[in-house]
This record gives C-alpha cells, structure tokens and sequence, in this order.
C-alpha cells in the first residue's frame, strides 16, 4: 500500500469519526425566560459545555413568559422549557400534555420596588405597577402581596412593561410608579436611590419560580434523552452553589452587567437558595394551586402530584449520580 493510499484512508477515517461525533449528540432547543439569576442553570449547562459533557447538542434562546414558554413547546418549537410553574399547571389543567420534571429555584425571586415617595403600600394606591405579563409569576407575586397588603388590582394601575431591564427603564425615566424586580436589576435600582417596598421572598407562600418541563409524551418517548438533560441540569445547579468564579463570569457575560459589585451581589443572592437536588417543592405547587383555585374553578381539587414527575429525579438519586456531584 502506497502512502498516497495510507493518507486517504487516514483521512476517510477522520471523516468517519466526525460524522460520528456529530450524530452522537442530539439537536435540541432549550429556552430560559430572561437576565435575572434564578434563570441561569440553563445558560451555566450551555456556556460550560455540560450539555456535550451528556451528548447532547442544545441551543438556548430567551422566551420571556410562562405562557409563550409552554406553547412553544407544545408547538414543538423547543424540546424543553424553564420557567415558574404558573405556565405548565394552567396549560395542564386545561387537558395540555406537559408535566414538570424538576425545579432550580422554589423561592420568589422578587422585590417589589417604588419611588422614593412611596413609603407603604396604602401609597400605592392609583399607582402604575410594571409587570411582565398577566398570568405568569409577576402576575402572581403582585396579587399575593396586594392579599397580604388588604388591597385588590382595582387599587392599583397594572401595565405590561415587558422583561426586567425594560421595566427598570421605564420606572428610572419616571413613566412607572413601581414593578417587580430581582438581582442584578434590583441592586442597580436601589443604587438608584429607589426603595424596597416589601421583599417577596419573605411572604409566606411557597412558589416554584424555576422549574423545567417538558411534554409527557417525551418522557415516554425519550426518555433517556430527558434524563441526560437532566443531568446537565443538574450539574449546572451544583456548578452555580459551589463554582463562584465561573458561575459569576456567565452571570456578568449573559445579563451584561459591567459592575463587579452588582454581579457579586447577585451571585451571593441567588446561590445560595437554589435546590439541589433540583426537586419541586409540592407545597409551592400547592399553594399555587390554591391561590387559582379562588378564581378558576379547574384548579379546585387538583394536587400536585398531577402535574409534577419526579421519577427522573428518583432514578438519579437512585443511582446515586447527585451525591457523586457532592450533595
């Protein structure tokens, strides 16, 4: 055999392996809702390369919003989708095949933040409130705390103000009287001289803020791709509370902030509450269910368990893939 012929072979066997590599991991669609850091497991799996660690190929895209988050999977426009639990518990309710498999974050991320001039809520009252969209988790934040407050929606003016950075525009260049924020545009309103009327995530009830779904058709179809998924999930969870330095890099890279105090800020805010193992809290989905309950009667009698799969999360621990990570 000639060396031209042992080049050729060498080089087809290269390509060979390459095409290889290339099938070996799937093509999927993943999305995260926005720039705040309750929603960066996604981003720390695609920006550290742990979604190839589990052979898969994931594209990430912003989808603000429960409700666009779950008809674009429904649609088929993505294979997995994060978010509160507000999207895929109403679309469930209404006969919708999704089932939520995991959660990052079980805490309101959320601080309710004024001008200056508004000292208790009773000064809310006639206010414009920024929020992202009716239905989802700002939409929820907002009612419970009016409950808690004794006040209703009618007190106040609600506006759609779109994603975080837009709301905290809109109330800097003074055409908002309040909205709903969290770390890092929190902690540059409140440099801003603006004030924290009431801290969310120390109201009394529970709620899945970052959970991850997908279509109970795909965890029968493939289920073992859902599961490597969720291994990356995972490990990006446990990457987030132990990795500071890297996880503050993507922090500072995917929500654009140039100030090393802001991201520091919201690393040490988020971190720590995050779950690992990524379990749903069922007392969260509980007290959702209870809350829709009072204005939708689909929601009466329903329980979590309907709605949550666990048994993904229970072959992992089962096999001990969490503890291995170190938790």
């Amino acid at each position: 055999m000639t060396l031209k012929h042992l080049r050729v072979l060498w080089l087809l066997a290269c390509v060979c392996v390459s095409v290889t590599n290339a099938q070996a991991a799937e093509k999927l669609v993943a999305d995260y809702g926005g720039h705040a850091g309750f929603q960066s497991a996604t981003w720390v799996a695609k920006d550290l390369k742990i979604f190839d660690k589990y052979g898969l190929d994931v594209e990430v895209i912003m989808i603000t919003g429960a409700a666009r988050s779950v008809a674009a999977l429904l649609g088929n426009s993505t294979q997995f989708s994060t978010g509160s639990a507000t999207g895929p518990l109403a679309a469930a309710v209404r006969g919708s095949d999704v089932k939520v498999i995991a959660a990052s974050y079980n805490k309101f991320p959320y601080a309710f933040v004024v001008k200056p001039d508004i000292r208790n809520p009773n000064d809310l009252r006639g206010k414009r409130v920024n929020i992202l969209n009716y239905g989802g988790s700002n939409d929820l934040a907002l009612q419970l705390a009016l409950k808690e407050w004794g006040m209703k929606l009618s007190d106040i003016q609600v506006v759609i103000g779109g994603d975080a950075p837009t709301r905290l525009g809109a109330l800097m260049a003074g055409r908002m009287d309040a909205t709903i924020l969290s770390p890092p545009h929190l902690t540059i309103a409140v440099k801003a001289g603006y004030r924290v009327l009431a801290d969310m995530g120390d109201m009394s009830t529970n709620f899945t803020q970052s959970s991850l779904y997908v279509k109970g058709s795909a965890l029968k179809e493939h289920r073992d791709r859902v599961k490597r998924f969720l291994r990356a999930y995972g490990e990006a969870i446990h990457v987030i509370k132990t990795d500071r330095e890297r996880t503050m890099k993507i922090f500072a890279n995917r929500m654009r902030v140039d100030d090393p105090e802001t991201v520091k800020s919201t690393y040490e805010y988020f971190a720590p509450r995050f779950s690992f193992p990524p379990r749903v809290n069922l007392e969260g989905v509980r007290d959702t269910l209870r809350f829709y309950a009072e204005q939708n009667a689909d929601f009466k009698n329903r329980t979590p368990e309907e709605f949550v799969d666990h048994s993904l999360l229970d072959e992992l621990e089962k096999e001990g893939f969490f503890k291995k990570l170190g938790g």
